[in-house]
């Protein structure tokens, strides 16, 4: 691979970054932004999905910093595509519990980082099924 590159591009590499192929699960979007009027979490479906579908849901941060398990819960239910997670047609159901903590989590990150934190996505972030977990396969934050 390394000749092959070389020869294609004229570059030498001097590393690689190797990472594990994700495969199942559902693909989400979780993200943030903030501007004067506050900071808002989006949550929605991801990958390719995500321009597709348009399926996404906001939340705006509340006073004490971060979101509740049941705010998170309450932003995942109303998602059209809720289904898809639920076990919509005999495809297993996803791992909740799981989803609900990485969103509680990125709002705790949010509040923690305060106003140097602009903006941040995790897409995709893959929703494994039942007792799985969730992988973020892909990630930016911008901070000030």
């Amino acid at each position: 691979m390394h000749r092959a590159v070389a020869a294609a591009t004229g570059i030498e590499p001097d590393a690689w970054l190797v990472q594990e192929r994700i495969s199942g699960g559902v693909e989400m979007i979780l993200g943030l932004h903030r501007d004067p009027v506050g900071t808002a979490v989006l949550l929605g479906m991801g990958g390719v999905t995500a321009e597709l579908f348009a399926d996404t849901t906001l939340a705006l941060l509340p006073g004490s910093g971060e979101l509740s398990r049941d705010d998170a819960l309450d932003m995942v239910r109303s998602l059209k595509t809720w289904p898809l997670l639920d076990g919509f047609r005999g495809r297993p159901k996803a791992d909740l519990p799981a989803l609900v903590d990485a969103i509680v989590g990125f709002s705790r990150l949010a509040a923690a980082l305060g106003d140097r934190l602009v903006t941040a996505e995790i897409n995709p972030l893959f929703v494994m099924p039942q007792g799985k977990g969730v992988i973020a396969a892909d990630g930016v934050a911008v901070l000030t």
